[in-house]
């Protein structure tokens, strides 16, 4: 054997042949799309994400609003819903609501202003109602109740006044138990025009509070 003689060339192997599924070709086309999508709707949300006011905590209408009612969160797209932007939260504390705000939703513009009552036309009449006179389990601000004349303790049944069978409709403001526990101060919204009767039943203690259905 020349041992100088070079060595023969091996045939170099064949590369394999790379079998490509048709199903996993489709798999990854659906998969960039899908990415593509939920990065375009990430960046589209980031962009139009903004910060604004929403309701921390239940607050009735005509209550003042406190520092702790009120937060700010961060929103994307609201598809037209107004709302009220972080920037003015600090302007909103000391306002009233002027409708009922309920916890976790957002605050729309002219839902708080700064003097809500007692509107035009309407007064604010307290009245103290002794137990058995006011369903307290029932009340709470914004109820729809009705106002009863009685007549005056003592009288006949037959008696007739100016306020027999008088209803007064009103809405409930506020209600504050006496330290007694045995009659409860309701401050109500009334129409101006039977203001005057409600005060004057009110201090002979010839009311009776009925609640009524939501309007």
């Amino acid at each position: 054997m020349d041992v100088g003689a070079p060595a023969p060339r091996l045939p170099a192997p064949a590369a394999p042949k790379v079998r490509r599924s048709p199903r996993w070709i489709a798999l990854g086309v659906v998969a960039l799309c899908l990415g593509a999508l939920g990065a375009f709707f990430l960046y589209n949300q980031a962009s139009e994400a903004r910060e604004v006011v929403a309701v921390r905590s239940t607050v009735y209408r005509g209550t003042t609003l406190t520092a702790d009612d009120l937060t700010v969160v961060r929103v994307g797209n609201t598809a037209g819903i107004r709302t009220v932007p972080a920037t003015e939260l600090a302007g909103l504390v000391g306002q009233q609501a002027t409708v009922d705000l309920m916890q976790g939703t957002l605050l729309a513009p002219g839902a708080v202003a700064r003097t809500v009552l007692p509107e035009t036309g309407h007064s604010v009449v307290g009245v103290k109602l002794a137990a058995g006179r006011a369903p307290t389990g029932f009340l709470q601000p914004s109820s729809p109740v009705r106002l009863i004349a009685l007549p005056p303790s003592g009288a006949q049944p037959d008696y007739r006044d100016d306020y027999s069978g008088l209803s007064i409709d009103a809405t409930v403001l506020s209600l504050t138990p006496t330290a007694d526990r045995q009659s409860v101060v309701v401050d109500l919204d009334v129409a101006s025009a039977q203001a005057g009767a409600a005060a004057a039943l009110a201090a002979t203690d010839r009311l009776v509070l009925v609640r009524d259905p939501e309007r």
